[in-house]
């Protein structure tokens, strides 16, 4: 999977998660990569918590997670179970439509491209 799809799915679901549950409620893979991006990307936690539902700032935030995922390995193997969790998840596909990724796959292989 590109790292752009790796970002996007990664970005969308984490914001998801944090504006509907909080950060303390996180669990299993999306905690491990929030843990991950605290510890060895602060920037990229803190434009990640400060997106919360602004869908227009989602474009400029997935070019930051996809640069944190390409620089670090660690980032990149946790993200990568992250977006095979959620890449099928049909509130993922349409942000990532609304924020000008077409999908142009089934919903169970997804290939997004940026326009």
């Amino acid at each position: 999977m590109e790292p752009l799809t790796i970002a996007g799915i990664v970005t969308i679901v984490l914001t998801g998660a944090l504006a509907k549950i909080g950060e303390n409620a996180l669990d299993g893979s999306l905690k491990q990569l929030s843990q991950l991006l605290k510890q060895k990307s602060p920037d990229t936690w803190k434009r990640i918590t400060t997106v919360g539902d602004d869908q227009e700032a989602l474009p400029e935030v997935i070019d930051v997670v996809a640069t944190a995922i390409a620089k670090d390995e660690d980032i990149k193997k946790v993200a990568e179970e992250v977006a095979q969790e959620n890449q099928s998840k049909p509130e993922v596909i349409n942000i990532m439509k609304n924020v000008g990724i077409v999908n142009q796959g089934t919903i169970n292989n997804p290939v997004f491209n940026f326009n």
